[in-house]
């Protein structure tokens, strides 16, 4: 870890003393990126390299939501000159004006791939982020989240200035996630990564509906939630999950980066490729960052780009008749109900500034932002919720803006966080995050600076991509897949042998025979994992 860097004095005089670090690291491709420091004051960190390779740059962003005000701030630190670009800003003086995509948002935590009913993360292409990639940056988010809550200033004591708070997020599932064939599960596997390192995300297991609910009646002596909704969930978790006031968060941002000396200029970009070297010129620029979401389709002719409509309710979080104010956020994910049929999503969040959020909605390729709180889908979102949380429907609706829609911004080869290819100028792409513009934010944004000074570095872009997303050859990694495969298996046989042995009632012979099966099931996976090590030598 490098020595934290001292701060340039602020314009007031008073550097902060509180300062974030994003930690060094290595992307999957291999190529490394060193420390980051952020500071919330307006002193610029102090990188105290000589001949910085900032010294006299300028970079130009395109599009003013969470994508392009994380790298700006980013930048700012890094001791760059930044301008901003952008057709929309975020609107936050009052509930008359629209609202940017990224301030629609849940802005819910996640470990990837999220749980909102599509899958969000598309079937892998070389070259382009997968998975393991969504993960790393959203973990890098986790932390910076975690560690700006600590903040010890006053004015961001507890996430307050960027409206952030850290509650617990109770996650529930149709089948028994935690042994047999659901470790075969996403859900299953979001859990492990994070129960690896518990003290860090909290987590906390509840292998079956007995135990969840059990868990409901630790409420205050009141259940909170229907444990046998749609026919009654088998497994759940809980773990630690940041949540954004984002109308707080991104009127925080576009002040802070003012303050560190960013230009603000509103102005339409259109046919990047054919103006962008115009544009360097016109502002003596170095190099362009495109963070413009949906507007990449026609601003660099990206076909893969497509929306995804969505909505919610918004909530009055205040004691009104049954109804008790949430501090812990609810998800029923979308996943195969005990009919095995697809199931829809259950979203209620609750947000620092006493609203719930209540979705949601997931509508691909929907450009139409004509829906309304009388909408048969936004009626039977809000029947989905009362359903799993009864006292729901006794709260109240926020009265000057009860309803709120947006469209996600998707691409067909996920999130395009890279260096373009094409173009005859330095280029930097950062848009197409999805649903999850907060959750992958920082993570993101730290790789997209990352891929700005490889390029001032006259690194060409494809080394660049590279370095960044073609992963170490499979069979390098395989005896660690092997092993890994191994161990969960054992689990889930321990824990499918486990229930078979509670179930020796004759009453519940079906369902020991049931959970015997599942561990022979197990056993045997566990069985070829090991003898793959074993042909490997290991």
């Amino acid at each position: 870890m490098a020595e934290q860097p001292e701060l340039l004095p602020s314009a007031n005089g008073i550097p902060s003393d509180d300062l974030l670090t994003i930690p060094s690291g290595n992307w999957r491709g291999g190529r490394e990126f060193d420390d980051l420091f952020l500071s919330t004051s307006d002193g610029i960190v102090d990188r105290g390299r000589p001949n910085s390779l900032s010294r006299d740059k300028h970079i130009l962003i395109i599009g003013g939501g969470v994508s392009g005000l994380l790298v700006a701030w980013m930048l700012l630190d890094r001791g760059y000159q930044v301008t901003i670009l952008a057709k929309d800003w975020a609107w936050t003086k009052d509930f008359q004006g629209s609202r940017i995509t990224s301030q629609i948002a849940g802005a819910l935590w996640e470990m990837p791939p999220g749980g909102c009913g599509l899958t969000e993360i598309a079937e892998e292409r070389q070259g382009y982020a997968n998975l393991k990639d969504y993960q790393q940056w959203a973990i890098q988010s986790y932390e910076f989240y975690c560690d700006y809550a600590k903040l010890a200033s006053p004015h961001e004591k507890g996430g307050w200035s960027l409206g952030l708070k850290i509650a617990d997020l109770h996650q529930f599932f149709y089948e028994d996630i935690f042994s047999g064939q659901g470790m075969a599960t996403n859900h299953y596997k979001k859990y492990d990564i994070m129960q690896r390192d518990a003290t860090k995300f909290g987590t906390k297991k509840y292998s079956n509906h007995d135990e969840i609910i059990s868990y409901t009646e630790g409420f205050r002596g009141n259940t909170i939630f229907d444990a046998n909704y749609r026919g009654g969930f088998q497994s759940a978790y809980t773990h630690k999950a940041p949540i954004l006031n984002t109308d707080k968060a991104l009127a925080y941002l576009m002040a802070l980066v003012e303050r560190k000396g960013a230009t603000l200029e509103t102005r339409e970009v259109k046919d990047l490729y054919a103006n962008g070297q115009e544009l360097l010129n016109d502002f003596g620029a170095q190099v362009i960052v495109n963070a413009t979401g949906l507007g990449s389709k026609e601003l660099v002719g990206d076909n893969d780009v497509y929306p995804v409509r969505g909505a919610i309710r918004r909530v009055e979080n205040t004691r009104r008749s049954q109804f008790r104010h949430l501090n812990d956020a609810y998800l029923v994910p979308a996943q195969k109900g005990p009919d095995e049929k697809p199931t829809k999503t259950v979203f209620i969040v609750p947000r620092n500034d006493d609203i719930l959020y209540v979705g949601s909605i997931i509508q691909p390729n929907n450009w139409t932002l004509n829906l309304t709180e009388e909408s048969p889908e936004v009626q039977q979102m809000w029947d989905r919720a009362g359903d799993f949380m009864p006292s729901l429907r006794h709260a109240g609706f926020v009265n000057h803006f009860p309803f709120a829609q947006g469209l996600r911004p998707f691409t067909k080869n996920n999130a395009k966080v890279r260096a373009d290819e094409k173009a005859r100028f330095p280029l930097v792409h950062n848009y197409g995050h999805g649903g999850s513009g907060w959750t992958l934010g920082i993570g993101t944004a730290r790789c997209a600076v990352d891929i700005v000074e490889g390029l001032l570095l006259n690194t060409r872009a494809e080394e660049i991509n590279r370095g960044i997303y073609e992963a170490t050859p499979e069979a390098d990694t395989s005896e660690v897949d092997a092993g890994a495969a191994a161990v969960d298996a054992c689990k889930g046989a321990e824990h499918a042998l486990k229930a078979a042995a509670a179930a020796k009632d004759p009453n519940n012979a079906a369902q020991a025979r049931q959970h015997a099966a599942a561990a022979k099931a197990a056993l045997t996976a566990a069985a070829e994992s090991f003898s793959q090590l074993a042909l490997r030598g290991t």
